[in-house]
């Protein structure tokens, strides 16, 4: 049987995990050391401020706003420009999945809210290469989608000259591995004020220890890519804004259908990926259970699910068909049989169960 956090819903097959002689996670250990700082929105209202304060005027673009045409995005892109005055300048990294709907949003609320807007376009070669190799190493291509985004930032933000860069990762997203993942460095750094930061030291390190998984000579060609616009050791922060700012799901999307334009159906969630269904399968296949479950977990230990609110969620999850047309759309992408990754996963599962 597993063993699960005493708290969350944390079971040993979330990767980095590890539980105190109570039980008790050290996910939940992590993020209820430092709840108070991360909820203190009096101190955080201040420490956002001070960011916007330092761009305002004094670059060509105050912040550029990556927008997927989910809601969280759009929220975001809507507060800085409506509520905060800001002159942005919104991206979105077309990396070959994105989904016609996200598309029409993304179209119509640009122009909706009046800024400036550009899909950033990679060689396809390229992407299917990094895919490809992602798939190889950790099953899925999301790693290698996430690490093409934040180069993407960085370089579109030296590029426009952009103050500083915005995202809207969720708190579930953000705290789903606190104090273990990469992230939690971003996040750190966001609690402290913005001129105690070394942005330099800060993103290289970053970036470095992603450079050390990859190939050689995949990483030598996806960085002269990427970061072609890179001007020197010009990084601009990376502001996430829900750490400064209170978060609730629903009311973001009630808001949204309220006030602007955005038309998305009940089923909102990764519904700008084409192939999201396809990675939540592989997932499911390697680890035994929805992908989604840190996430989850995550609020139970916040406070905002109970754990049988959290269960019904994870179970509602569960795909009980493979997704056929999305699984091919992926490997015909990447030229590559779907049976290797397959085996892979259920490898990997087999061997998991032995640990628990």
């Amino acid at each position: 049987m597993r063993q699960r956090c005493t708290l969350c819903l944390n079971d040993e097959t979330v990767r980095s995990i590890r539980f105190n002689k109570e039980g008790l996670c050290n996910f939940c250990e992590a993020y209820l050391r430092d709840r108070d700082r991360l909820t203190d929105y009096d101190r955080l209202k201040s420490l956002f401020e001070e960011r916007i304060d330092l761009v305002r005027g004094k670059h060509a673009y105050d912040a550029a706003v990556g927008i997927s045409g989910g809601k969280d995005s759009v929220f975001v892109l809507y507060e800085l420009t409506h509520r905060y005055k800001l002159h942005v300048k919104a991206f979105t990294m077309n990396n070959g999945f994105l989904s016609e709907e996200a598309k029409k949003n993304i179209d119509r609320l640009v122009k909706e809210f009046q800024v400036e807007h550009e899909y950033i376009e990679f060689d396809r070669g390229l992407l299917k290469r990094f895919y490809a190799y992602s798939i190889k190493q950790w099953l899925v291509p999301c790693v290698a989608c996430s690490y093409i985004g934040y180069a993407s930032m960085i370089n579109l933000a030296s590029r426009i000259d952009a103050g500083m860069i915005v995202h809207g990762r969720s708190p579930e997203q953000m705290f789903r591995a606190y104090d273990e993942d990469v992230f939690s460095e971003l996040v750190r750094a966001g609690l402290s004020s913005v001129k105690e930061l070394d942005l330099q030291s800060l993103y290289t390190g970053l970036l470095g220890k992603i450079d050390e998984k990859l190939d050689k000579n995949l990483r030598d060609e996806v960085n002269k890519a990427l970061f072609q616009d890179v001007k020197g050791d010009d990084f601009r922060e990376f502001v996430a804004y829900f750490l400064y700012h209170p978060y609730d799901e629903k009311e973001i999307v009630s808001f949204l259908r309220k006030n602007t334009s955005w038309l998305v159906g009940e089923q909102y969630n990764h519904y700008d990926c084409r192939i999201h269904p396809a990675t939540k399968y592989i997932y499911q296949c390697a680890e035994g259970r929805p992908h989604i479950l840190p996430e989850i977990s995550f609020l139970v230990r916040d406070g905002k699910l109970t754990r049988d609110e959290a269960k019904k969620i994870l179970a509602g999850e569960v795909l009980h068909e493979k997704p056929k047309e999305e699984m091919k759309e992926l490997f015909n992408y990447i030229a590559k049989s779907e049976v290797p990754t397959r085996i892979k996963a259920e490898i990997y599962n087999k061997v998991v169960s032995k640990w628990k």
